[in-house]
């Protein structure tokens, strides 16, 4: 039944299907996250800036979306390729503006991509883990969004994302479709802005970035930066 659905689902025009999506997953995180935020006097009206957070849950992108749109902030996301190979996270991504990214690797389109949009006066959100962590803890960040932020100049907001992983745990195969909503309270910090010029020197820079990430999270979440 499930995979009739499916099928049905993406007959539909694409605009009937983002009205669907939208609806439905706006209600599911409205209904199951208990949601805290600060910080938002960090985030600015107009500049371009780079957003790093951490990554728990599949729950994480559409969630800051949600919370972009409602502010009319204009906000791309970087994206894995492999994201589209599922039919929920698929269909989600139809209603988080975006840029692909080929995970593991060096894309060149999406870094030129990314430096573009903040030309053109669009922020972008990166997860610089590249991936969700199983344990909740922090891993070490990925230096792509350094590369970024060096060759575009624009402003760092760190983000500190704590709770989503116990309201939409990630499931062992890493399915979306298995996965399942729980009641939980949910944490979003934004932090201070930064330029990677400020940072203190260091042979991994990166690492400088994610610490910024870390300051706002409670110490149990840190992982690598504790």
């Amino acid at each position: 039944m499930y995979k009739i659905l499916i099928y049905i689902f993406y007959f539909l025009p694409k605009r009937f299907r983002k009205y669907i999506t939208r609806k439905t997953s706006y209600y599911l995180v409205n209904k199951y996250a208990k949601l805290r935020i600060s910080g938002m006097e960090n985030i600015p009206k107009d500049d371009p800036v780079i957003y790093i957070g951490n990554h728990l849950s599949n729950l994480d992108g559409l969630l800051l979306s949600k919370l972009f749109e409602e502010n009319n902030n204009k906000v791309l996301f970087l994206a894995g390729v492999k994201l589209k190979g599922e039919a929920i996270t698929k269909a989600v991504l139809e209603i988080v503006p975006h840029i692909e990214i080929e995970p593991n690797k060096p894309d060149r389109k999406a870094l030129k991509g990314a430096i573009s949009a903040l030309k053109d006066g669009v922020s972008i959100l990166i997860f610089p883990e590249g991936t969700r962590s199983r344990t909740g803890e922090m891993l070490k960040g990925r230096s792509g969004v350094y590369l970024i932020a060096k060759m575009s100049g624009a402003k760092i907001i760190p983000i500190a994302i704590s709770g989503t992983e116990k309201c939409l745990p990630v499931e062992s195969s890493g399915k979306m479709s298995k996965e399942s909503f729980i009641y939980s309270e949910v944490n979003v910090s934004f932090g201070d802005g930064f330029y990677v010029n400020e940072l203190p020197e260091s042979e991994e820079p990166i690492d400088e970035m994610m610490k910024k990430i870390a300051e706002l999270l409670p110490f149990e979440y840190r992982g690598y930066y504790k």
